[in-house]
């Protein structure tokens, strides 16, 4: 009995030291954009793409949580415009910036152009204009594998919230173009939502964006009892509940235990198999990228995905 306990702890440590090394946001999303070039190590664009990281790291200004920065001349010359959800203080969006610029270092070495995307925050870089510039792709999808009740209501009050944020949040002004609510599905459900853009955009360019983040629903998560459509100028991001638990928008946007499932792409033939750990559908991609995620952990045999 002694010796099964030590074999089921010496099977269970490596998961869990795994695990730990995911980082401290699971939900964390890259693209490095291939079409964009390379540059080379010890370069002056490193250098000036170092002196960016620098500079965002540690910024003393909030700005509301956006950043427009530059450095370098051409053809070395660098762009880079970071925002964080608008729900963020200083102190939780400085975090998310260094965490972001941490994962991006490791996962999009020498790329040009790159967008990450972090729950609580977003960033992309590249050797070109970005401020002021509609930008509907790359993107990425993360949804919960579960399904909602009554789906044909469901979609239609996640439908018309979304519809009513897109609005709000494109009139918001040049400082923040956010915003979040919830509505009710028959007696016991709730749906949540938020939407944000990049302030930079216009009202009408806030709401094309979120028109095209809203549109990749369908082949992402329809039906789906949370899910998150990334873009580099804007976001959404839902969540079902079957009761009132509070603001979710303040905190994490729902459990990991079902949030977040594996689902590769049609060429690779891969069924969609449920697993706490953060995954792409990579779908709706027209700006050629390289998908960029953290490794996952070892499985047991049993627990393997299963590929059709």
């Amino acid at each position: 009995m002694g010796s099964s306990r030590l074999l089921l702890f010496y099977w269970i440590l490596p998961l869990i030291v795994a695990n730990l090394s995911l980082g401290a946001d699971p939900y964390f999303q890259s693209r490095c954009v291939d079409t964009a070039g390379n540059y080379t190590a010890n370069s002056a664009y490193q250098a000036n793409l170092n002196t960016i990281f620098s500079h965002l790291t540690s910024h003393p200004d909030f700005n509301y949580g956006f950043y427009n920065l530059s450095a370098g001349q051409n053809p070395n010359h660098v762009n880079a415009i970071a925002l964080c959800r608008e729900d963020r203080n200083q102190d939780e969006c400085n975090t998310c910036l260094n965490e972001t610029v941490s994962e991006l270092r490791q996962l999009c070495p020498l790329y040009k152009e790159v967008v990450g995307w972090s729950e609580f925050c977003t960033l992309r870089y590249a050797n070109r204009d970005l401020f002021g510039e509609l930008e509907t792709s790359p993107g990425s999808c993360l949804y919960n594998v579960q399904d909602v009740q009554n789906p044909d209501r469901f979609n239609q009050v996640l439908d018309n919230l979304l519809t009513n944020l897109s609005s709000l949040a494109a009139a918001g002004g040049p400082l923040r173009k956010y915003a979040a609510d919830n509505s009710t599905v028959g007696v016991f459900q709730i749906v949540y939502a938020m939407v944000q853009c990049s302030p930079d955009l216009s009202e009408q360019e806030c709401g094309d964006c979120l028109s095209v983040a809203k549109d990749g629903i369908g082949g992402c998560c329809l039906g789906q009892r949370g899910c998150r459509i990334l873009r580099p100028s804007c976001f959404l991001s839902s969540s079902h509940t079957r009761r009132a638990s509070g603001r979710y928008y303040r905190g994490r946007s729902s459990s990991l235990k079902h949030w977040l499932v594996i689902k590769r792409s049609p060429s690779t033939a891969a069924a969609a198999v449920s697993h706490p750990y953060p995954q792409t559908h990579h779908g709706d991609l027209s700006h050629p990228a390289k998908t960029s995620r953290r490794r996952q952990p070892r499985l047991p045999a049993f627990h393997k995905p299963k590929l059709s």
